[in-house]
């Protein structure tokens, strides 16, 4: 187990540095690094059994010789198998003795792959769409943690005067500059990011479920519980059945006869905990999910609540007439990029950074303005 989770982790890290993506809000994170992370490890561990080890063993009669016997096993693996309890009698029809069908079996190292593929997606459109919006924001959180990094031992002045000069002056030229070309929009990409991503999450989860189900049982992560909490076994609930059957058929003179053979499925023991987790974890990363892109939809759409956070980083200008100039200049991508600065690289240097970018913004309004008076232009 800890080996899993350190592979986990070394994963978790290499799609850091590969995509090179800020860290993100905790949906985000959730989604594009650690259950990416757990699909992959999990995905490459089971794919690896299915290829050099036995998934899949039957017991065939005592007359067939080896080869028969690894046909067997490999017809049965490719085939599939079904569960019917070892102390009832089998069905006559096909069709009825096999309605409890094992559908997911092989089916998983390929399917978890599929999924982990699925959950970076929302991430890959939010970088397609930022670079639309003419704002390199992961530069601006990597640019911003650099300078940090370097000023945040000195003195309340000295981390003013660097803040002002490199980061708040590079913000707030970027801004400007998606602005003249007329793009931005970074408010309203983030929006359909997190709906994509709430929506994927839920789609990834209702597959999860439709892989595993079968006539036995619907909702698989609480019917499992139920059983488990019951007492009951998997010979009588059929969740993840080690022992299943399977009808192999044979070519003789006069006709073709089944032979029904138990197969012994021994990643299903496996199977059973790792879904069962997967299950619970895809739960909770919807509900986040959903909770966030309700959350982002509320603030950014709301102007006091988007603003709410920058004004308790201004805090002591509260008082100043040009408060509202600022936020008005700095718009909503501006109040944007500093929560996200928040996220990624914390409050207090996100702080520094406001009182830094407000300094820049006045600066500039009131140069502007100069300029205007003793040229008589129009302002751009």
């Amino acid at each position: 187990m800890s080996a899993h989770i350190g592979a986990v982790s070394s994963v978790n890290a290499l799609i850091g540095k590969v995509f090179t993506q800020p860290k993100g809000d905790l949906a985000g994170r959730l989604n594009s690094r650690f259950t990416v992370a757990i699909l992959a490890v999990s995905s490459g561990l089971l794919l690896s059994t299915h290829f050099w080890g036995d998934p899949i063993t039957c017991w065939t009669p005592a007359e067939f010789p080896r080869i028969w016997s690894d046909f067997v096993n490999q017809f049965c693996y490719v085939e599939g198998t079904y569960f019917a309890k070892l102390d009832e009698q089998l069905e006559f029809k096909d069709e009825t003795r096999q309605r409890n069908f094992i559908n997911y079996y092989q089916w998983i190292p390929y399917f978890l792959t599929l999924q982990a593929f699925a959950f970076y997606m929302p991430r890959f459109i939010w970088d397609v769409l930022a670079s639309f919006s003419g704002f390199d924001l992961g530069g601006c959180v990597k640019y911003t943690d650099v300078v940090w990094h370097k000023v945040r031992g000195g003195n309340f002045q000295g981390r003013m005067d660097v803040l002002e000069k490199q980061v708040g002056t590079y913000i707030w030229d970027a801004i400007r500059l998606a602005r003249r070309h007329k793009r931005g929009r970074m408010v309203f990409y983030y929006i359909i990011y997190t709906v994509v991503q709430a929506t994927n999450a839920w789609l990834m989860f209702y597959w999860l479920n439709d892989l595993i189900d079968s006539p036995l049982y619907s909702f698989h992560g609480a019917s499992v519980i139920a059983s488990l909490l019951s007492g009951e076994s998997w010979q009588e609930s059929g969740h993840f059945p080690r022992i299943t059957h399977c009808d192999v058929p044979r070519r003789m003179l006069a006709n073709s006869p089944k032979q029904t053979v138990n197969c012994v499925l021994t990643l299903n023991i496996y199977y059973e905990k790792l879904l069962l987790f997967l299950w619970f974890w895809m739960l909770f990363v919807c509900l986040i999910s959903s909770a966030n892109c309700i959350s982002w939809l509320m603030t950014m759409c709301t102007p006091a609540r988007s603003q709410e956070r920058i004004r308790a980083y201004l805090a002591c200008h509260a008082g100043s007439v040009y408060l509202d100039k600022f936020f008005r200049a700095l718009g909503h991508d501006g109040v944007f990029v500093l929560h996200q600065l928040a996220l990624n690289i914390g409050d207090l240097p996100a702080s520094y950074v406001a009182m830094a970018l407000y300094n820049v913004v006045i600066d500039f309004d009131h140069e502007t303005h100069a300029l205007l008076e003793k040229t008589g232009a129009k302002e751009v």
